[in-house]
């Protein structure tokens, strides 16, 4: 019996490992054939494709269009220095005064644009203000450097602009302009310009978005400021604040610091506002804006309509005050009315609406489509001279409201 199962016992194991690995086969078959199956489904499915297209990889080509039309300018200027009448020192200090120079030179550095092919700049007017000698540096199309005297056509003390006008035949190319009557919070925008001394040829770039739209501050001037958080440092002033087209959205203007550097406050003139003030300097030499003389309140709402009209449905500005003896005064405007349209375009804000005043001359007019005691009416008005300011009110209760009128 011994034997006799030692010599089936092998025979009998074998095939019972035989048909375990028969089994195992069977299976891994089955599920590598499963496998594939669904490998081949995955691949024939539609693959989701996820792209951001708001996020650029790259500037360089915005970059590339608007930088040949920024330039360095260097400028000389010379400061009185201030000193106390000598009666009023004692002694001592008297003859030390003596030895002490009445006035000072010292250089500016700072940024300009290139707004038309005839070599007119474009830059912050503290950057040349004072100034016997102004010098501008740029890159011809060569990529040399070109360094240029430039002579000051005009400035607009209340936007704290500068016109510029390059000696010579040699001009940088005009920047591409775009508007900044769109412009959102959020926006991806770039500064360009000459931030450092020691770097006075070398080009500077800083990305950021639009951090605030509107006035910084009460009693500035009424232009509806550009905030970055994109770096403006010493140098910048005067440069371009461009979008991600490459296209001019304002000129650099001032930062708010309490460290002397960028603290990512950053402000800049709107192009929009800044055209306004190259054209007029390059057509006059001067800034000459229509003056209205109304003050209004800011732009209606369908709630504020429903309150003073009793329909949701009135649109535009609603005047609070007229100035005595002012343009619009004389063409019989009167508070209570409602600015509707100026020219045929309807008002969708304050700054809108006085930027439109602005592009005007004085002794030109306008057409003024006003709402009043429940109808539309034209009024023609002979614009006057004036600069436009505007006033916030921070106290409890009041609104803001705007002034287009003279700053007494």
């Amino acid at each position: 019996m011994k034997n006799l199962l030692q010599f089936t016992g092998w025979p009998i194991l074998s095939g019972v490992l035989i048909a375990l690995v028969m089994f195992q086969y069977q299976q891994i078959s089955q599920l590598s054939s499963e496998v594939s199956q669904l490998a081949t489904a995955i691949e024939r499915q539609p693959q989701a494709v996820t792209t951001n297209t708001n996020t650029a990889s790259s500037y360089a080509s915005a970059i590339a269009m608007a930088a040949p039309s920024v330039v360095s300018i260097h400028s000389t200027i010379r400061e009185q220095i201030q000193l106390p009448p000598t009666e009023e020192l004692p002694s001592a200090l008297r003859e030390l005064l003596q030895d002490i120079p009445s006035e000072r030179l010292w250089d500016s550095l700072g940024s300009g644009v290139a707004v038309t092919n005839e070599g007119h700049i474009l830059t912050a007017l503290h950057v040349i203000e004072g100034a016997e000698e102004i010098e501008v540096h740029f890159n011809d199309g060569n990529q040399g450097t070109v360094t240029g005297r430039a002579e000051l056509v005009g400035s607009d003390a209340a936007t704290d602009l500068a016109l510029l006008k390059v000696d010579g035949d040699t001009f940088p190319p005009a920047i591409p302009v775009g508007t900044s009557d769109h412009i959102k919070v959020g926006d991806t925008v770039l500064t360009i310009g000459y931030p450092r001394r020691d770097l006075m040829n070398q080009k500077s770039v800083s990305r950021g978005i639009v951090s605030a739209l509107g006035i910084p501050r009460d009693g500035l001037p009424v232009v509806e400021y550009i905030q970055t958080d994109a770096a403006m440092n010493y140098g910048n002033s005067g440069g371009a604040l461009i979008n991600a087209e490459g296209k001019l959205i304002g000129i650099n203007s001032f930062i708010y610091s309490e460290s002397g550097g960028s603290d990512g406050i950053g402000f800049a003139v709107p192009v929009n506002k800044a055209m306004i003030v190259a054209e007029q300097l390059i057509e006059h030499g001067q800034v000459t804006p229509g003056y209205l003389g109304v003050i209004t309140g800011e732009l209606l709402t369908e709630e504020s309509s429903q309150t003073f009209f009793g329909t949701p449905d009135i649109h535009g500005l609603l005047v609070e005050q007229v100035t005595e003896g002012s343009p619009a005064a004389n063409a019989g405007i009167q508070a209570g009315d409602v600015m509707v349209q100026i020219d045929g375009r309807t008002i969708d804000s304050v700054i809108g609406a006085i930027e439109q005043i602005n592009r005007k001359l004085p002794g030109q007019t306008v057409v003024l489509q006003l709402y009043r005691n429940g109808r539309y009416m034209d009024q023609t008005v002979t614009l006057g001279s004036g600069t436009a300011q505007y006033r916030t009110q921070f106290n409890a209760g009041q609104s803001s409201s705007s002034i287009l009128r003279n700053n007494d």
